[in-house]
C-alpha cells in the first residue's frame, strides 16, 4: 500500500548532526515533507538542496504532525526546547 503524498504527515526535524541528517535525508527520499532545524544552520543546507525546509527556530516547527528530535545530550534538547533560540 502506497501512502499519498498529500496523507503523508508533514515532518519537523530538530538536529542534523551525524544520525540526524541521514534519517531527515531518508524521509525526504521517500517524498516526506520535512522541515529541519540545527543549531549550526549550514549543516541543514545540504538537506534544503534535497528539498527540505530550515526552520529558523524550533518554534518554526510548530504546524507540523510530527517533530523528531536528534540532539547530542540532555543539555542540547534543554536548549533547543526550552532555551531563548527555541522561540
Amino acid at each position: 500500500m502506497t501512502i499519498a503524498a498529500q496523507d503523508r504527515p508533514r515532518i519537523g526535524w530538530i538536529g542534523v548532526g551525524r544520525m540526524g541528517f541521514q534519517l531527515a535525508a531518508r524521509l525526504l527520499d521517500a517524498g516526506y515533507d520535512v522541515a529541519v532545524y540545527n543549531r549550526d544552520r549550514a549543516k541543514a543546507e545540504p538537506l534544503a538542496e534535497r528539498g527540505a525546509t530550515i526552520a529558523d527556530r524550533p518554534a518554526d516547527l510548530a504546524d507540523r504532525d510530527v517533530v523528531f528530535t536528534m540532539v547530542t545530550d540532555s543539555a542540547a534538547l534543554e536548549a533547543v526546547t526550552t532555551g531563548p533560540a527555541a522561540c
